[in-house]
Formats: C-alpha cells, sequence, structure tokens
C-alpha cells in the first residue's frame, strides 16, 4: 500500500511539473483596462513580430510635450496577417501611426491594441 501511495504522489508531481509552464500566459483583462480605449498616435521605434504576441515599441509625447516610450503588445503576426495587416508593407519603423489600445492596470506605459490605423483605414484587432 505504500508503494502505491508514494507512486501516486509521484505521478501528481510530475503532472502539475507539466502542467505548471501553460499558467504562465496572461489574462488580458487581468493585465489590461480593456473597457477604457485610449487613442494614441506615435513614432513607431521597434516591432518585435513574435508569437504569441507581437510588440510594438512608440515614441509619443506625453501631456508635457516630452517624449514617452510605450510598449504595445499586438495579437500574433499570423492574426495581423488576417485582419489585413501587410507588415512589410504597412508598417515600417520611423513612421507615424495612430491606434486606441487598452492601457495597462498597473499604470506603465504598456498597452494592448486595440484599432490600428494604416494606410487610413482602421483595423479592429481584437473582438468586441
Amino acid at each position: 500500500m505504500k508503494k502505491f501511495a508514494i507512486a501516486m504522489a509521484l505521478t501528481g508531481l510530475v503532472g502539475v511539473s507539466f502542467a505548471t509552464p501553460s499558467a504562465a500566459h496572461h489574462a488580458v483583462n487581468a493585465q489590461f483596462d480593456v473597457t477604457n480605449l485610449v487613442s494614441k498616435t506615435g513614432v513607431l521605434t521597434g516591432l518585435d513580430n513574435l508569437n504569441p504576441h507581437a510588440y510594438w515599441h512608440f515614441d509619443i509625447k506625453g501631456p508635457n510635450g516630452k517624449v514617452e516610450k510605450w510598449n504595445i503588445e499586438s495579437v500574433a503576426p499570423n492574426a495581423l496577417r488576417r485582419a489585413g495587416i501587410r507588415m512589410k508593407d504597412d508598417v515600417k519603423v520611423g513612421q507615424t501611426y495612430s491606434f486606441q489600445m487598452a492601457p495597462s492596470r498597473n499604470g506603465t506605459r504598456t498597452g494592448l491594441l486595440i484599432v490600428f490605423t494604416v494606410g487610413g483605414k482602421s483595423v479592429r484587432l481584437t473582438p468586441q
């Protein structure tokens, strides 16, 4: 009976160790205030086109006129393509873009990209 109990305990520990990495992915509603869309315009200074999220880096003038660095999280590169954004053609570092984002709940200069305006057309990247 003791051997069975030890085997069950080890099986449980192994199962938990495999489940832990999946818990690392964040909940959007926990990190971003999706009920509060904020409009911004800024210069794209960098783009990390990674899975499962792309990260866009912007220089945006703050209320005091000083440039603030913002990091905006987006949907995956494949979802950007499905939304009609051709990254190689439509999005260029050094260009100015307007967008709407859900700001971070912790007050940092981060946000979740919701609507991106490119070529005079606004593209919604997340469901309403």
